[in-house]
Formats: C-alpha cells, structure tokens, sequence
C-alpha cells in the first residue's frame, strides 16, 4: 500500500511539474497569427531598420538576446545563428538579432564572429517591452536591466508571427534545425 501511495505521489508530483512547464508562454501577448509591433532600431552600423528592411522575400527569423557582450549562451546561439545564416536565405527568409548591447558592443560581435546579418540594439528596452518580454529580474541601473527573456519569432513577409520558439530557461535555446523546418513552410 505504501509503494502505492508513493507512486501516485510521484506520478502526480510530475504531472504538476509538467503542467507547470507548459503553462509558460514566451511572448504571451502576442500568438502565432498576430502582427509584432513596428520595429524601428539601430544596426551594428547605426542604420536605422524598420521591419520592411530586414525582412526577405518570405519572410524573417528575428533572434531576441540577452547580450553578445557577457551571456556564453547568447554568443553560441550567434555563432550558430551566423553558420545558418545562408540557409535561411536560400529559403528567401532574413536573419536580423536584437539585443540591449550598445552599437560599440554590436560592431564588435560582427566583426568577431563574421556577422553578415542586421544586429539591431533595442535603444530604450523599446522592443522587449512592447513585446512583453522584458526580463523582470532586473531593475532600472542594474547592468543586465533591458535584456529579453531570449526567443526567436519567424515572421511572415507581412510581419505576421507564424512561429515562436523559446525556452523557459535562458540556457537552452532553440535548435535552428526546427527554425529551419519552419522557415521552409513560409
């Protein structure tokens, strides 16, 4: 009887686990089908980008990241992001990140890691907010106030999100492989 018992509370210990997991919604204000907010933000090189620039043919996978300055994951997933690069752009679909790094910081990542793609600096927390992804961990003047809770959205041509990908732990980021499987579906 005992065994018994422990195993329902194992099992139902697990569920609420899990339960918790999916209750966690990346950009929860906007779903796939919705337009993002206008998107308006410095490059690398200080060109402002809206979203008719940046997007290709079919569409635009847009990096959302804590920063290329001190997050290691953040620097991983722009080495990979640069190495998937063409592939996205065979498939007609461009590659832009964002991040609250300042243009310095920005130039140097492109010339470090050989970034081909728009870096955009999110002057003011202006996108993170709007998109309801501000990490709230941190506070006005603390370093690290400004950086999203990091995901990628794939948009349409017309600014449509047709995906999101995400992880609740900033660690773990989205393999591109999905993001490109995805992509080919635009």
């Amino acid at each position: 009887m005992k065994i018994r018992s422990a195993l329902l509370f194992v099992s139902a210990l697990l569920f609420s686990v899990s339960a918790f997991a999916q209750d966690w919604v990346w950009a929860p204000d906007f779903e796939v089908g919705d337009t993002i907010p206008p998107i308006e933000a410095p490059d690398q090189n200080g060109d402002v980008k809206t979203l008719a620039d940046l997007t290709g043919e079919k569409g635009l996978v847009l990096v959302l990241s804590r920063s290329f300055d001190w997050c290691p994951y953040c620097i991983a997933q722009l080495e990979k992001l640069v190495d998937v690069a063409p592939e996205f752009a065979g498939l007609g679909v461009s590659v832009a990140a964002m991040t609250y790094d300042s243009r310095d910081i920005l130039k140097g990542a492109e010339e470090d890691y050989a970034v081909t793609f728009p870096l955009l600096q999110d002057v003011d927390v202006k996108h993170v907010t709007a998109l309801g992804i501000l990490n709230k961990q941190y506070e006005p003047g603390q370093r690290a106030y400004g950086i999203p809770e990091p995901g990628i959205f794939l948009l349409s041509a017309d600014g449509t999100i047709r995906f999101k990908f995400a992880d609740q732990d900033y660690r773990m980021r989205p393999d591109f492989a999905l993001v490109l499987e995805a992509a080919a579906k635009l």
